[in-house]
């Protein structure tokens, strides 16, 4: 089975090393042009959510592993040693309400969600965990297993 694993500090100047080999590693596997740019999004925007806050100013790393689960799905992992954070526990953000009454934030974790099958954090000893499920299939993201994890 085919694996990228990359781990590298925990800094913006780093982001488009992990994009690209992501890129590269999900050409290479088959996954449909269609849906690479939609997973790019999810995984860049819990990176920067990583890098922004995770280290809470502090040096840190963040590990990007990315795999093939079974025959039907591609699995995503951003692993970090920051603070945790369960996104999945978050509350889903008012996306109907006019702009000026919104709460600000949430919105980034409400794309992640949007642009995967299925969302699962763990926290594994000090490590935060956070696993994204994408099919294999040609069909648009379902999100159906993704509401029952990811508190949607």
């Amino acid at each position: 089975m085919s694996l990228l694993h990359i781990i590298l500090p925990a800094k913006l100047d780093y982001l488009q090393n992990f994009i690209q080999s992501l890129t590269r590693w999900l050409q290479q596997n088959g996954m449909t042009t269609e849906k690479i740019p939609r997973v790019e999004l999810a995984v860049e925007e819990a990176l920067v959510n990583v890098i922004r806050y995770a280290y809470e100013g502090q040096a840190g790393d963040v590990e990007l592993r990315v795999g093939i689960a079974d025959d039907q799905r591609f699995v995503i992992e951003i692993l970090d040693s920051g603070a945790p954070f369960d996104v999945c526990a978050l509350p889903k953000p008012d996306i109907h309400g006019s702009i000026k009454d919104r709460k600000m934030g949430g919105l980034g974790v409400f794309l992640i969600q949007r642009m995967v099958d299925e969302l699962l954090y763990r926290r594994e000893g000090d490590r935060n965990v956070l696993t994204m499920f994408i099919c294999r299939s040609n069909g648009q993201f379902s999100n159906s297993r993704q509401d029952m994890h990811a508190g949607a």
